[in-house]
């Protein structure tokens, strides 16, 4: 039975040096017409898009719609695709994420879809920076619904659909680097495999309950093989 990887995207297979959040508060200044200083720091690790907007609105005193939140979200886009493409933008995919993708590719075992709080297009401006979006079948996104814990089902219906198979709930694991990432999957009864590669340690992923916790993918062979084989 092919098990179904679910990756989280920031912190977990890429640093984008703050770009997305600072095209939040540019999206903030253009929708707004504020000053980016009159916002707290956004709580952004973990958090879906949606739930980010929400934020914003509630820190600025305004009411906001669906319609509202996407409107927003166009600003961000426009502003995230302009610093990633930026001749100065920093970002980078994570130790050994590209090597980990390509030795997955090559495993009839492995599905691997998308689990992220990133609106699809976001997630597609992301990590088609890296030239990395094709190597994921489908998955859930914050646009699908602002609680990250909602999305799980959501993941797995949508990669059921596009590869013809019924996965196990114990043939399911969502990679990622946050509390949230474990949360998410223990709401739906999936494996998570926590990886220290953002703002939290080990040992704090570890307190969680996870699945496994790792400090990075560094370990191709070692990762490939929890991931596929691990019990």
């Amino acid at each position: 039975m092919p098990r179904l990887l679910l990756f989280d995207i920031d912190g977990t297979l890429i640093d984008s040096h703050g770009a997305g959040g600072s095209a939040i508060l540019d999206a903030a200044e253009a929708y707004f017409g504020i000053d980016r200083a009159v916002l707290p720091k956004l709580q952004l690790a973990g958090s879906t898009d949606p739930a980010i907007a929400m934020d914003v609105f509630g820190h600025v005193g305004r009411e906001h719609s669906r319609e509202t939140i996407f409107a927003f979200l166009d600003h961000y886009l426009a502003n995230l695709e302009r610093r990633l493409q930026a001749p100065d933008f920093r970002g980078v995919m994570l130790p050994g994420v590209k090597s980990l993708l390509d030795a997955l590719r090559e495993e009839n075992d492995a599905h691997l879809g998308l689990l992220t709080g990133n609106i699809r297009r976001g997630a597609a401006i992301k990590l088609g920076r890296h030239c990395i979006f094709d190597r994921f079948v489908d998955g859930g996104f914050g646009c699908d619904h602002p609680d990250r814990n909602q999305l799980g089902p959501i993941a797995t219906q949508r990669m059921q659909a596009a590869t013809s198979t019924t996965y196990d709930l114990a043939d399911i694991i969502v990679i990622g680097d946050t509390p949230k990432d474990i949360r998410c999957a223990a709401a739906f009864g999936a494996k998570c495999l926590a990886v220290a590669t953002g703002d939290y340690s080990v040992d704090e992923l570890d307190a969680l309950k996870p699945w496994r916790t790792v400090e990075s993918f560094a370990d191709v062979p070692a990762t490939v093989e929890l991931l596929l084989r691990g019990e």
